[in-house]
Order: structure tokens, then C-alpha cells, then sequence
């Protein structure tokens, strides 16, 4: 759409108000209004001067605060009624950002959105024209989570910290019959128990309708208390890591103005489930899947794809700091809770770290491999960047991934781990940090080491206070030590 046009389109849908969305290096969403009056033309050419980057997480100092937005108008799109209850129509536009460099703006390289597209543009070295994703989105929504005595006050004070769920799905709630749902019987119940299902069919025509994002499947998932899952239909780099940035946006605001709150914390509770942000990938080369070998016996997999799972493994570990991105999401990479804790592939297997699905045979517009390992938590445009960066280095450098693995890997024994070449994915953010610090040159075609030293110095800043931080449990285990 031309500058032009969008100015109109705005004046014609009687638009009052656009919001401009970007993210920080960790995936959190951010936005700027303007009223629609005051929005011209030459801001599409020549950017809005907005930006104080120095209060957004890493990104700039205080003495070189001045950037650009550059909104993309590819991505206007009307605001549901929910996002200002009705009052007036709202819209909403994706900026890229930019800073001064020798008197002309340039993109700068701690913006999300700018790491997928360059990570997009490494595919043509290959012969291929783009890559396809599709994520699997689980989440929790709650009626309420009670924080003692804060979330500030839980690290700063002695009067005590812990917190509680309250969800009428909840084994542990009072007064909820026929509503109840055990631990890790969650998976697909119908209402009553599922008492969830018109949000998320609520959340679905919203994300189509006033988005033009479309849905494959929503579901309760297999924990108790409210775990949900929305997957999406498969498309490109950049349009689908923005998709799944206003799929989150628009799930908590939907579930705020229910009264209930939603969260991709990825294990809030103990002893079951946890949330998942499985991704679907191919590659294509115009209108055909170059992960496709139907003379491939086994799984109908063409030797770039294996090629690329084996980028995928030989990289997971440090991936892991960028796909699993909090202390938290190491409680969910646990064996027996269906989350991969091995470097390991499989057809079919969901015990495996990559999952190549076979449903059905002769079908080259599906296939294509599941990455099971990252949370909702990660940053999806560099989550992304590095899964695809991770798998070219493997076709580059012909990196065989091994036989696939058809057992249950979490009932192997430590010996026939050995056997198969099987070894761990990090147990902790440190580790998978570590790992990072020592395997990032696969990202340095589009990650700067710049980008990657910030991201590094927070999250081990991050890590260091959660080690330093008794928790209720620690005091409930040790106090009589």
C-alpha cells in the first residue's frame, strides 16, 4: 500500500487512533500512539521521530537515544473493539526502526524485525527462495494469580514470597464440579469441563477478521487450569513472526477484558504440563519443497532436509538461549512431561527434539520438520533467525543428523544414549548461555556480535539474580538444616 493510499484508507475506515508496534531483543511488545491527524505523509518517507531508545531493554545508552520509526504499512491492520472497549476505532502498524548514521538513517541491528528479514535473504545463497513456519502456540489463561507479597516485594523484602492459581478448571479449586480437570488430563475435553473454549473461539475470529491471520486448529491442552493452544497456518519469515507477536498481544488483552488473565510463562505449575512453542519449518524453492524426496523410504525426507536437522542438533545448545529464553523454561525441559530434553531426531516421535511428522505419504506441500524445544517466552523473529541459520550451516556443511530415533528416548538408558550419540540439551539458562558464548559464529551472517553480547550480558544478569533468590521451596526444605 502507498503512503498515499494509507493515509486515505485511514480517512475512509474513519480511523482515530494508530498504534506502532516493535519489540525489544527479548520479544516483549511495545507500541506509540498518534491520533490520525496528526499522521502525514512524509512520516512514511522520512520516519517519526519518537523514539527514546534508552528506555527500552537493550537497546541504547542515554547519550545516543534519538531513532526512527518507520512504519510498514504491508501490516495496517483495524484493532478489535477490545483494545480501547469500544470507544473509538483504533488501528494498529509494525514500525521498523532506525538511527542516524552519517546523515542518513539506517536499520539498526537490534531491531527483531530487521534479523529475520536479513536472515530470510540468506536463503537465496542456496538455490531457495523462502521458507515456510508454522507455530504451535500453548499458553495458560487463569481467573487470577496471586503474587505475596508482590512481584517487587518477593526479592526485596523478608515478610515472605510465594503465590498462588485460582482457575475453576483447577483439581485444587472448591466448588467446581463437572468443571475439575486433573493434571495431565487435559487434552481435548469438552465443555463443561472445558471452560475455555468460546474465549479462545472469541481470540480466533478476532485474529482473522480484524488481522487476517489464519488458524489451523485451537484446543485445551493437556494441563489442568486453563492450558491452551492455538496453531497457526504455515507462511513466511517476517509476516509469521508478526503474527505470533499479535497472537500473544491479543490473547492477554482478550483475556484481561474477561476478567482473567493469560500468561507464556511456560511452567507455572508444578507436576504437570507445561507450555510449548513447537515450529513447523520448510524450505522452498519457488512452488517446490526442497525438504521433499518422495524416493526417500523412511520419511520421505530430501538430503538438504537431513542436512538441516542436522544444523538444527549440532547447534540446539546454544539455539537453546534464544528458544528457551528464562530461568522458568528449564522446569519445563523435563524428562516425562513431553518436552525433548535429548539432541535427537525422529519420524513421529514426540520424545524426540525434532520431529519429522508422517500422517500421510505423497504429500509434498507438507512436509516438513517440528523443532519441539522452544517456549512461548523466546523472541520469535531472532527464534526464527537462528533456527534457519542453524539449519543452512548444516546444509553448508553437509552435517548428517544420524538415523532417526524410533523409541521413546526417555526410557533409554544413559548406555544406549551413548550408543546412539545422544546427549542432553541444557538443564539452565547459564548453561544454554554458555553454550551460546561459545557457538555464535553460525549467527554472525545476521546477528552482530554486538546484538549477541547485549542479549548475553541481560540474561546472565537475569539468571544471576534468580540464583541469588531463595525460594519457598529452599526455605521449606532447609530452614531446619
Amino acid at each position: 500500500m502507498s503512503n498515499e493510499n494509507i493515509i486515505q484508507k485511514i480517512k475512509d475506515e474513519k480511523v482515530s487512533f494508530i498504534d506502532f508496534w516493535f519489540v525489544d531483543i527479548f520479544g516483549e511488545l511495545h507500541r506509540m500512539g498518534m491520533p490520525a491527524y496528526s499522521l502525514e505523509e512524509e512520516d512514511f518517507k522520512n520516519g517519526l521521530d519518537k523514539l527514546d531508545a534508552s528506555s527500552i531493554r537493550g537497546f541504547k545508552s542515554i547519550n545516543q537515544s534519538d531513532m526512527l520509526l518507520f512504519p510498514d504499512t504491508s501490516t495496517f491492520r483495524i484493532l478489535p473493539p477490545d483494545y480501547d472497549q469500544g470507544r473509538r476505532k483504533n488501528a494498529r502498524m509494525f514500525v521498523d526502526i532506525y538511527e542516524l548514521s552519517d546523515s542518513s538513517p539506517k536499520r539498526y541491528n537490534r531491531d527483531s524485525r530487521s534479523i529475520t528479514e536479513k536472515a530470510a535473504k540468506e536463503l537465496e545463497g542456496f538455490g531457495l527462495s523462502h521458507a515456510n513456519w508454522g507455530p504451535e502456540i500453548e499458553f495458560f489463561i487463569f481467573d487470577k494469580i496471586n503474587l505475596y507479597p508482590s512481584a517487587y516485594g518477593a526479592t526485596h523484602s523478608f515478610g515472605g514470597s510465594g503465590y498462588s492459581i485460582e482457575s475453576k478448571e483447577a483439581p485444587w479449586t472448591r466448588g467446581n464440579v463437572g468443571t475439575s480437570i486433573d493434571l495431565k488430563e487435559g487434552y481435548y475435553p469438552s465443555q463443561p469441563k472445558d471452560t475455555l473454549d468460546p474465549l479462545r473461539k472469541d481470540i480466533c475470529d478476532d485474529l482473522y477478521k480484524y488481522f487476517g491471520i489464519e488458524v489451523e486448529a485451537e484446543h485445551h491442552e493437556v494441563a489442568t487450569s486453563g492450558q491452551c493452544e492455538i496453531n497457526l497456518r504455515y507462511s513466511e519469515t517476517t509476516k509469521i513472526a508478526d503474527s505470533v507477536v499479535t497472537i500473544k498481544n491479543l490473547v492477554q488483552v482478550k483475556a484481561k477484558r474477561n476478567g482473567k488473565i493469560a500468561t507464556f510463562m511456560p511452567k507455572p505449575i508444578y507436576g504437570d504440563n507445561a507450555s510449548a512453542m513447537h515450529i513447523h519449518q520448510s524450505l522452498w524453492k519457488n512452488s517446490t519443497n526442497a525438504m521433499y524426496d518422495p524416493n526417500d523410504q523412511a520419511a520421505e525426507l530430501s538430503q538438504m532436509g537431513r542436512y538441516y536437522i542436522g544444523g538444527l542438533l549440532d547447534h540446539a545448545p546454544a539455539i537453546c538461549a534464544i528458544s528457551n529464553p528464562t530461568t522458568n523454561s528449564y522446569k519445563r525441559l523435563v524428562p516425562n512431561f513431553e518436552a525433548p530434553v535429548n539432541k535427537c531426531w525422529g519420524i513421529g516421535n514426540r520424545s524426540t527434539a525434532i520431529r519429522v511428522p508422517m500422517y500421510y505419504r505423497n504429500q509434498e506441500k507438507t512436509k516438513r520438520i517440528e523443532y519441539r524445544v522452544p517456549d512461548p517466552t523466546a523472541n520469535i523473529y531472532l527464534l526464527e533467525s537462528a533456527l534457519l541459520l542453524a539449519g543452512l550451516d548444516g546444509i553448508r556443511r553437509k552435517l548428517d543428523p544420524g538415523d532417526p530415533v524410533q523409541e521413546n528416548v526417555y526410557k533409554l538408558t544413559p548406555e544406549q544414549k551413548r550408543e546412539r550419540n545422544i546427549t542432553s540439551l541444557p538443564s539452565s539458562l547459564k548453561d544454554a548461555l554458555d553454550a551460546l558464548s561459545n557457538d555464535s559464529k553460525f549467527l554472525e551472517p545476521v546477528f552482530t556480535k554486538d546484538l549477541i553480547d547485549a542479549y548475553l550480558l541481560m540474561k546472565y544478569s537475569e539468571f544471576s539474580a534468580f540464583a541469588q533468590t531463595p525460594t519457598p521451596w529452599e526455605v521449606s526444605m532447609y530452614a531446619d538444616a
